[in-house]
């Protein structure tokens, strides 16, 4: 069996799932790659009006909206050759998805990884509390992120192409939690593909595991005797993880000169006064991230909606206990008390009281680590996640071949 995965960007969370996903079905036995957009030749006629395109669904929209019809390369048909499945991530920002998957071959399987909603709504990524991908008669309709004259039909028509494309390739989606699970389950795409399948993530236990805390420290110039917090993800610019509000609450802890904050990822943000933080910038290798998580004493993230928490997910794979907001799939991936401290969102009290108590309690630091290490190591193991879509894949296929026959046999 042979697999195709499509991501957008060689880069962030849904590219590590999907390199993640390569390397632990390698081990099923399955081959398996991952194409993306800056591996594709470049497009001779259609980059600037793609470009146009893009932008102009930016303009049409206040928060981030992606339409469905875009110009840029779509993955040629010799890339398709001896491929049995292809397995759609974040695709968002690359080629006409309906468009394409309606040309493929009858026999080849499809699967989807749900990263966030715009695969099963008109165009929205963020669920803010709008149900109208879940209208009957009007789905999308009057779009509440859309700017008047795109307002009324581009999310429907958009959301109307993916219902058509997505059914008539047998499509089978797969969320990373419950939570996201019941909110695409309602959407008539995912209802016309079967329903939603929710596996957990994996993430590499060989490299995200308890490390000696005291010679991390040293390799990245950190005192030892320092309260060290670790934030971070893609983008440290992105709304979503809320950062500078993190900051803004952190610096109000007490002895605020023992505390030092290690912020990963793209990008940086203004630092309240007295504040120590350091911005370790993008880590590509999963070793050093790995290092970064363990030499920390806790793991905080203000972030106001996750499907799941990979970040959370690997520092508790470290040994390092979690503050977050009980929000999204967070609650499945860092569950409260078992290894993790959820609090309320936007809550700074609860927040600071939390980081309080694990910072004056190097017991309670190390009861939560131990439980979040075994949390994730038994619930994540990427073992677990390669066997769980290699079954998939496999009902995949066996559907679309009886299928196949059943259409193909002569009529009595």
């Amino acid at each position: 069996m042979r697999v195709l995965h499509l991501n957008t960007h060689a880069s962030g969370g849904s590219y590590e799932y999907a390199a993640l996903l390569c390397a632990a079905l390698a081990e099923q036995g399955i081959e398996s790659r991952i194409l993306s957009k800056n591996s594709q030749p470049p497009a001779a006629r259609t980059p600037f009006l793609d470009r146009f395109i893009r932008r102009s669904y930016v303009s049409l929209s206040t928060e981030p909206w992606h339409g469905t019809r875009r110009l840029l390369s779509q993955p040629a048909p010799e890339q398709l050759d001896q491929i049995d499945v292809v397995h759609l991530h974040t695709v968002a920002d690359w080629f006409d998805v309906p468009d394409w998957l309606e040309t493929l071959p009858r026999g080849m399987g499809v699967v989807i990884s749900i990263h966030d909603m715009w695969h099963i709504t008109g165009g929205c990524f963020l669920y803010r509390g709008c149900d109208r991908y879940t209208s009957e008669n009007d789905p999308c309709g009057s779009c509440p992120i859309l700017r008047w004259p795109a307002k009324r039909l581009l999310a429907r028509a958009a959301y109307s192409r993916k219902l058509r494309a997505y059914r008539n390739s047998g499509a089978r989606m797969v969320a990373n939690s419950h939570w996201l699970a019941g909110l695409a389950g309602r959407s008539a795409i995912a209802k016309a593909c079967g329903g939603v399948l929710v596996i957990p993530p994996g993430i590499d236990t060989r490299v995200f595991k308890p490390h000696d805390k005291e010679l991390c420290r040293k390799q990245l110039g950190l005192p030892g005797d320092a309260f060290v917090i670790a934030t971070g993800g893609a983008s440290l610019k992105d709304t979503n993880k809320n950062l500078p509000w993190l900051l803004k609450q952190l610096s109000l802890l007490p002895e605020i000169g023992k505390v030092i904050v290690l912020a990963f990822g793209e990008g940086a943000v203004p630092v309240p006064d007295r504040l120590n933080v350091r911005f370790a910038g993008t880590i590509p290798d999963r070793c050093d991230l790995a290092r970064l998580l363990a030499a920390a004493d806790v793991f905080v993230t203000a972030s106001l909606m996750e499907t799941y928490g990979l970040t959370l997910v690997e520092a508790m794979a470290c040994g390092i206990p979690v503050v977050a907001f009980r929000v999204g799939g967070i609650p499945e991936a860092a569950p409260d008390g078992q290894g993790a401290i959820l609090c309320g969102p936007q809550d700074g009290a609860a927040l600071l009281e939390a980081i309080t108590n694990l910072r004056e309690s190097p017991r309670l630091r190390e009861k939560l680590g131990n439980i979040a290490h075994e949390t994730a190591h038994s619930r994540n193991a990427a073992s677990s996640f390669g066997s769980k879509f290699t079954q998939l894949y496999r009902q995949c296929l066996g559907l679309k071949q009886t299928v196949r026959a059943a259409t193909s046999a002569p009529v009595t």
